[in-house]
């Protein structure tokens, strides 16, 4: 029972605060987001291709403006839609500081 209790006080903080979990890197949230879209079908991810759909979320946490790309395993890197191409397809959303 503590242990719910500690992950809902998590989850009520970074939410109340608007803020990601301090422990994570902007990549590592970044990384999570692209990992769920590969779940995910194109209707699923509202026509969104992986990569938008992952700068998508970024910007709506108010994150990772300055990612380029995802380079958890540097053998592997993974490109991210650019803050310009997600705003042309989702115009209401403004980029936030």
């Amino acid at each position: 029972m503590a242990i719910a209790r500690r992950l809902l006080e998590l989850v009520w903080y970074v939410l109340s605060h608007k803020q990601p979990y301090q422990h994570f890197s902007h990549e590592r949230i970044a990384y999570k987001y692209l990992t769920w879209s590969w779940q995910l079908n194109d209707k699923d991810r509202d026509g969104l291709t992986r990569q938008q759909f992952t700068r998508y979320y970024l910007m709506r946490l108010g994150i990772g403006h300055d990612l380029k790309r995802i380079a958890l395993n540097p053998r592997y890197p993974r490109r991210l839609a650019s803050e310009a191409e997600v705003l042309a397809l989702r115009p209401e959303l403004k980029r936030t500081e």
